[in-house]
């Protein structure tokens, strides 16, 4: 494990700018209790020890919502401990949302409704998304690249008051799926094999809401869902509905939880450090709540800027968006007092400063707003984590080790 670890990051540093390559940002740990549970469980799924899948749920902003920094980490994870699947999917075709792994196409009516915006109502799932069929909608899931051999498992979170939901499989065949559970979603599944994955068409009802698709592989390996939502501020948990995170993460069982919020919060000019605290302790014993065996772990706000007041004087170039600090100062707090894994983004970045050098970078790491990162810019940030990742499970591994 070590002697990979070490290769791996010799040839990321390699990758990097000089600058980069010194910045190793550990992952912290303020005391989360389930987090050896999760070391223990990646070494066994490394060993072949284990035969269910490591399951991890990233929710966060438009960071997530691309999965460039999800994918590039998946990708590094599903080759070290094994690919169970696709995983957690936003329930259809979403403006300014990207899956690395699957196109999603919609036809026919849908309205959707966000769980960040105030004006829209319902009872929100895991992710914050429903979309709504008017009639004639059908959605096509077609995976980018072919999916891994053997037997998948297709679930999608419902709702239809009689007319069930329909899978057309690649070739014509049609099967109705049938709903499970008593809370307003219900769950649908059908086993695949492994070359009806691509190509498939969920056939909705008149008025059935959709509010997640979940294509899995039936084997040992890891999931990395992202449920990204652009625009969106950690307190977006909030307004889910409670019965349903519970029933639909129950379900999941996931073993990590990663929540990468914080770019948006700090860009409010009015930001409350006390009331955001609340918001974020209130949104993780949510879900601590309803994924009692997951860890937590915190992602810091990464750096960003802002030339337009309001804004701060951070010692940059660029000022820094008004309440970056106040946000990452919080998120430490929150982290520290909860008991929660915390990996500093920022810090990863060479500081707050640090989105204005990757700007300007040979082949740049950040986009022109100075707030989003380019593709290269979210495979090193995963880089980084991936190394801390393995780093503190080594850790866990040798306290076990010379543990009494």
């Amino acid at each position: 494990m070590k002697y990979f670890a070490l290769c791996l990051w010799l040839l990321l540093a390699a990758q990097a700018t000089p600058a980069l390559a010194a910045n190793d940002t550990p992952l912290l740990d303020y005391g989360d209790r389930k987090a050896p549970a999760l070391w223990q469980n990646l070494r066994d799924l490394e060993a072949n020890q284990r035969q269910e899948p490591v399951r991890i749920v990233q929710l966060g902003d438009s960071h997530t919502a691309g999965d460039y920094f999800s994918g590039q980490l998946r990708q590094h994870l599903q080759r070290q401990f094994g690919n169970a699947g696709i995983g957690w999917l936003t329930p259809g075709y979403i403006t300014n949302q990207r899956s690395s792994q699957v196109l999603l196409r919609s036809s026919g009516s849908w309205k959707l409704s966000d769980a960040k915006q105030h004006k829209h109502t319902g009872v929100f799932p895991v992710g914050g998304f429903i979309n709504t069929s008017g009639g004639n909608s059908i959605l096509e899931i077609k995976v980018k690249e072919p999916p891994a051999t053997g037997q998948w498992r297709l679930s999608i979170w419902q709702q239809a008051r009689q007319t069930p939901w329909s899978l057309a499989l690649p070739g014509g065949q049609l099967f109705k799926l049938s709903g499970e559970g008593d809370t307003p979603w219900r769950l649908s599944t059908r086993e695949l094999d492994a070359s009806k994955v691509s190509g498939l068409k969920l056939l909705a009802p008149s008025g059935g809401k959709l509010g997640g698709v979940i294509l899995d592989r039936q084997t040992p390996g890891i999931t990395l869902d992202a449920l990204g939502n652009n625009g969106s501020v950690a307190n977006v948990i909030n307004r889910w509905d409670s019965n349903s995170l519970r029933s639909q993460l129950q379900w999941r069982n996931p073993q990590l939880i990663i929540l990468a919020y914080g770019t948006n919060e700090a860009f409010s000019k009015d930001l409350v450090p006390e009331t955001y605290e609340t918001e974020l302790r209130t949104a993780i014993r949510a879900l601590r709540g309803a994924a009692p065996e997951a860890a937590i772990l915190l992602v810091g706000a990464p750096s960003s800027a802002k030339s337009r007041p309001p804004h701060i004087n951070g010692g940059c170039r660029v000022p820094l968006p008004p309440s970056l600090i106040k946000v990452q100062n919080s998120q430490r707090r929150i982290a520290r007092q909860e008991g929660t894994l915390y990996w500093d983004w920022s810090a990863m970045m060479g500081g707050n400063c640090g989105a204005q050098v990757w700007l300007k970078q040979k082949v740049p790491y950040m986009r022109p707003d100075l707030v989003h990162m380019s593709p290269e810019g979210y495979a090193a940030s995963a880089d980084a984590l991936y190394m801390a990742l393995l780093a503190e499970m080594d850790k866990a591994a040798k306290r076990l080790a010379t543990a009494p």
